[in-house]
């Protein structure tokens, strides 16, 4: 027992031991997106260096570094941007993956950037004296400059004192820095490690990159192993890793660590130990609008192997555990952060960074929160605000969590008028996540915070300070307008607090602006003013503004930055509002305009953001009032086309089937399947430098061709996308034909792809593309040609449409949306019932005023009953029901029909009689539409419905089942065991419990049949007779039949007494046995004397 109460007693532990553990969110980052993690220990906390993808980026557009710490592993404080690009005069762009790493004092960030002399990357260094920058540049110039590849710098210091720094795509180079770290030796120079399968594992499909080493690596030492992790496979990329005895190999392939995972087909490794712990840093696309190009950092802690070698890594949205708590007793950054919703970080105007950007519902979790045994009293945030503020919501464990306590934040005076302001705070105590959550106006920008803290609760009941909070920014002198609310908190060092507006004293700063009476702040005279409040020895102070409300709030014009849009369908659009208010001042109103859409099928128009949907034009009426004042309007003209589209993934032609092919090979070269940027591409190689110019059909002939058969559906001039690479200026054009027939070529690509895969429109000339054209094409089967011309030339897609759009194609294209009678009813209905299919046109660009419908259906199944128009605008003019499974409906719509969906007809339909447990379908086999007032027909596409029929219901009627239990519980429940009259046997009471449990085992079955439920009742109603009879019935005292119970009946009572059914003469004694217990013993005798009479 022992064992088994030690073994229980260790399981709560654990269970209460896990429970209380904390784990990180990841990504670790969601105010932006980050990518390529670089982490560096020092001391007692982990920097994390990152790279930036801008918002919205459809490429790697990176303009600046990111650095944060943490000390827990689970919050992290932004230090806001170290380093950007525009650092290194020398440099134009691209602020890609680097490294930092510690010597002599300073910091040394190595970072790949383009030179704007060289226009490819290069790696530079900058220096620091802190590990948060500002960084500066160490040298004016390039610390490598090899080639096209120097990307990706990982830096090492080595025990015997020697740095390396290695880097590389596609190949894999490093110097041996020199001890200034700023320099290199140049007797060494830059080596270039040989990629050998045995050390970088062996790679499929493309025989110009033979090793699986990719890019990205992270080098290190461990123990007496050097690690190069890195990313590996090629497009999408995936995480390995080899191992070496020495710095500079060779080296041998170890495996895959972390699988391709997430939205992101890049990734980037960093590994570092902190504390006794291991951890792995990479990159995916798990923010909203995460990909490829908008990535975000996370991280995973790992347990080495015996051995050394790695475990298999995943990506998961835990993270690690905590591995410390979080001291509120201190002053913490506002802009430590586990996670948040809404708000964003930016540089202080106190030093450092704040959070900003706050809107109403916006929250900040902080993880692992140590309030003490004792708790917290008080809690204090350094803010500003230039509106009417709001209130921070502190809550445990999640954003709708215990409220501890609110503080009031009001106008401070202006965004970068700081204000330290403080509240009372109640059970809070132990460790807990804290919850910051913003509440305020539906306008948004509350206020800003820069740092917070908390007190420890006290017993004593002092005041610690005031809280002085006005419900407004700005009044008027004018009645109605004039006045704002003051309130005045006394705050206690032992968590109390009080309203003591009425006693504390408030005076302004500045006279003949406002007049202060019972905490009613009034409007006296234009002006701003600050309003010192004392009670207690404590002061605060609030802001107001008295001013012309009438002129500032009242809007004079609205105007859009862009008042006419053309989109192809499927793509979207942004506009500005602006307002113009009476006073001259300017407002964005985007959010808060209305907007009247005569045409939503057309375009969804909301907030600023123009959704193309389907053919046609629509005029939007944009209006906006503002507090006070008449509604002012513009309009704004959407005009939308449908372009037609063919998207091809290019990788087909190497099946080389019917509709596509590879044919043909010139000089040694052809067109072959490789890597792409997510799946796989063709490439005219080997890329040694062949170029093939001419165009003549005899040289056409002879090259190596692509070929791609295509239906076009709709006649068109097309413009020609490729998703393509190129290696250089001397691998960037190709020749373009259909049908065989040469059309044009097109070159200077790289200067859009530069090095990456990109879009590039052949018909344009934008980048630098030149010699392109457009392809006129009739509609029917043609074949799209592309003949080698420079060699190293990637195709991944092929995109052509008839859309002029400069934007970069969306992958997968949106299927066009076309004319579509859909159908729509029950997907299951009961034998014998009647329903309804409801007949919609949707997705009409035209306007429809007569539509010819036949339908067919299972007469086996369904009979055909009516039909009406949807409304009363609906008209059918001819049913045709003859054939059964088939009628034909003509409808004619009273002022037209058009849009998304539109419903038009309701048929009634009746399951046959008898019919059950099978499925029946109804199907649209002809819909032509009659458009006016052209007086043109369309068909549309064709719906159906499948709709299962049920099984027909058996009523099993169980009420005198239920009847029967309730009665038998009653009775079972008021039933006491024991041996006096009007008692019960203990074996009757449990054989009635069982009864009524078998009876009620019954009348939960859904299978169960009449017959069962009756035999059930019976069975019930037997045994509650059979109990009822078994109940201890009243015995008689007279022992001797005399007529009365007195001594001499206890007499014999007695004398018989300890007889039990054993006894010899249990014959005669038996009938003292009061209780029928097959004894006699003292409550018999008690029974008999209770019955002596008086």
């Amino acid at each position: 027992m022992k064992k088994a109460l030690s073994l229980l007693t260790l399981i709560f532990l654990i269970s209460t031991m896990l429970t209380s553990i904390s784990f990180a969110d990841n990504p670790v980052v969601q105010t932006i997106y980050t990518a390529d993690p670089a982490p560096l220990v020092v001391g007692d906390t982990v920097y994390l260096y990152t790279g930036h993808d801008e918002d919205g980026s459809t490429y790697y557009t990176m303009n600046d570094w990111r650095v944060y710490s943490s000390t827990d592993m689970v919050n992290w404080t932004d230090h806001g941007s170290p380093l950007s690009y525009k650092t290194f005069s020398w440099a134009k762009g691209d602020a890609w993956a680097g490294q930092v790493i510690q010597r002599n004092g300073k910091f040394y960030y190595y970072v790949p950037i383009t030179s704007s002399a060289l226009g490819r990357p290069v790696i530079g260094v900058a220096v620091s004296d802190s590990p948060t920058g500002p960084f500066a540049d160490a040298l004016g110039r390039p610390l490598v400059a090899s080639d096209w590849g120097d990307i990706d710098p990982t830096v090492y210091i080595d025990d015997d004192g020697q740095a390396y720094l290695y880097w590389g795509n596609p190949g894999l180079k490093y110097v041996k820095l020199n001890a200034d770290m700023i320099s290199y030796d140049q007797n060494v120079g830059v080596v270039t490690v040989p990629l050998t399968t045995d050390g970088f594992g062996t790679r499929t499909g493309n025989d110009s990159r033979p090793t699986l080493y990719e890019e990205g690596p992270w080098f290190y030492k461990r123990g007496n192993l050097y690690y190069m992790v890195y990313a590996a496979g090629g497009i999408p990329e995936y995480i390995s890793y080899s191992t070496s005895n020495s710095p500079t190999g060779p080296w041998t392939y170890k495996g895959v660590i972390m699988p391709t995972q997430g939205k992101s087909f890049t990734n980037h490794p960093g590994v570092i130990d902190f504390k006794g712990h291991s951890y792995f840093f990479y990159h995916n696309g798990a923010l909203p609008g995460g990909g490829g190009f908008t990535r975000s950092v996370a991280v995973e802690e790992f347990n080495y192997n015996p051995d050394g070698t790695f475990p298999a890594i995943n990506m998961t949205t835990q993270g690690p555990a905590a591995i410390a708590n979080l001291n509120p007793y201190v002053k913490n950054e506002a802009e430590t952060i586990a996670w948040e919703s809404g708000i964003k970080t930016e540089p202080s105007s106190l030093g450092g960074m704040d959070v900003y950007n706050i809107d109403n519902g916006d929250y900040i979790k902080v993880k692992n929160v140590d309030f003490g045994t004792t708790g917290a009293g008080q809690f204090s945030a350094s803010v500003s605000s230039a509106t009417n503020g709001g209130t921070i919501e502190l809550r445990l464990d999640s954003s709708g969590g215990k409220l501890i306590g609110t503080l009031p934040v009001s106008y401070t005076g202006g965004a970068d008028q700081w204000k330290t302001k403080t509240t009372s705070i109640s059970d809070a105590a132990g460790v807990h996540d804290l919850y910051m959550v913003f509440k305020g106006a539906a306008t948004g920008n509350l206020f800003k915070v820069d740092n917070w803290k908390f007190e420890k609760k006290s017993a004593a009941h002092d005041l610690a300070a005031i809280n002085a909070s006005i419900d407004k920014q700005k009044i008027d002198t004018a009645s109605g307008a004039n006045t704002a609310t003051m309130k005045v908190t006394a705050i206690y060092a032992d968590g109390t607090s009080a309203d003591v507006t009425a006693q504390a004293v408030a005076t302004p700063a500045q006279s003949g602006i406002v007049s202060i009476s019972n905490g009613v702040v009034s409007g006296a005279g234009y002006g701003s003013t600050s309003i010192n409040v004392s009670y207690g020895g404590k002061s605060d102070t609030v802001n107001i503004v008295v001013k012309d409300l009438n002129s500032e709030l009242s809007a004079k014009k609205i105007t859009l930055d862009n008042n006419s849009f053309a989109l192809d369908s499927g793509k979207t659009a942004t506009f500005k509002v602006t307002a113009e208010f009476l006073d001259g001042h300017t407002e964005d109103v985007t959010e808060a305009a209305t907007y009247s859409n005569p045409s939503p099928g057309i375009a969804d128009v909301s907030k600023g953001t123009i959704t193309a949907k389907a053919s046609g034009t629509t005029q939007v009426v944009v209006s906006y009032k503002g507090a006070i004042g008449d509604t002012v309007t513009a309009q704004l003209v959407v005009s939308v086309d449908t372009p037609a589209v063919v998207a091809i993934e290019a990788e087909t032609a190497a099946e080389n089937s019917v509709n596509a092919y590879v044919y043909g090979t010139i000089n040694g070269h052809t067109w072959s399947r490789v890597d792409g940027e997510s799946t796989k591409a063709m490439l005219f190689g080997p890329d040694n430098g062949y170029a093939q110019s001419a165009t003549d059909a005899a040289t056409l002939a002879a090259d190596s061709r692509l070929g791609y058969k295509i239906n076009f559906a709709t006649a068109g001039t097309y413009n020609v996308w490729l998703l393509t690479k190129t290696p250089d200026f001397n691998g960037d054009s190709v020749h373009v034909g259909l049908d065989n027939q040469y059309k044009f070529t097109a070159n200077g690509i790289h200067g859009v792809s530069g090095g990456q895969f990109i879009w590039a429109n052949l018909s344009g000339n934008s980048g630098g593309i030149f010699g392109g054209a457009t392809l006129n094409v009739t509609a029917g089967v043609h074949e799209l040609n592309f003949w080698g011309r420079e060699d190293g030339l990637i195709i991944d897609r092929i995109y052509l449409t008839t859309s002029n759009s400069t934007a970069d194609p969306v992958w997968p294209p949106t299927e066009p949306k076309v004319p579509t009678a859909a159908l729509s009813a029950d997907s299951s209905v009961k034998p014998g019932s009647s329903f309804t299919v409801g007949v919609s046109l949707d997705n009409l660009t035209q306007n429809v005023y007569a539509e010819d419908f036949t339908l067919t259906y299972d007469a086996n199944v369904f009979d055909y009953v009516s039909a009406a128009g949807a409304n009363n605008n609906i008209q059918i003019v001819k049913e045709d029901k003859a054939t059964a499974g088939k009628v034909r409906l003509i409808a004619a719509s009273i002022g037209g029909v058009s849009g998304t969906s539109t419903p038009v007809l309701n048929l009634t339909f009746k399951v046959k009689a008898g019919v059950q447990n099978t499925t029946g379908n109804i199907a649209a086999t002809q819909a032509k539409l009659g458009v006016a007032p052209e007086g043109t027909v369309i068909q549309a596409a064709l719906g159906s419905k499948s709709i299962v029929v049920g099984k027909i219901e058996v009523v099993v009627d169980k009420t005198a089942l239920t009847t029967a239990i309730t009665n038998a519980q009653s009775l079972y429940d008021a039933a006491v065991v024991g041996s006096l009259p009007g008692q019960y046997p203990q074996a009757a009471k449990d054989a009635l419990g069982v009864a009524i449990n078998t009876a009620k085992a019954v009348k939960e079955s859904s299978s169960a049949t009449q017959s069962q439920v009756d035999s059930a009742t019976a069975a019930l109603a037997s045994e509650v007779d059979t109990f009822k009879a078994a109940v201890i019935k009243e015995v008689s005292a007279d022992l001797n039949k005399d007529g009365t119970v007195d001594v001499g009946d206890l007499a014999m009572a007695a004398y018989y007494y300890g007889k039990d059914s054993t006894s010899a003469d249990w014959a005669a004694a038996k009938a003292a046995d009061m209780n029928s217990d097959h004894k006699i013993d003292i409550t018999d005798l008690a029974y008999v004397a209770t019955k002596i009479a008086d």
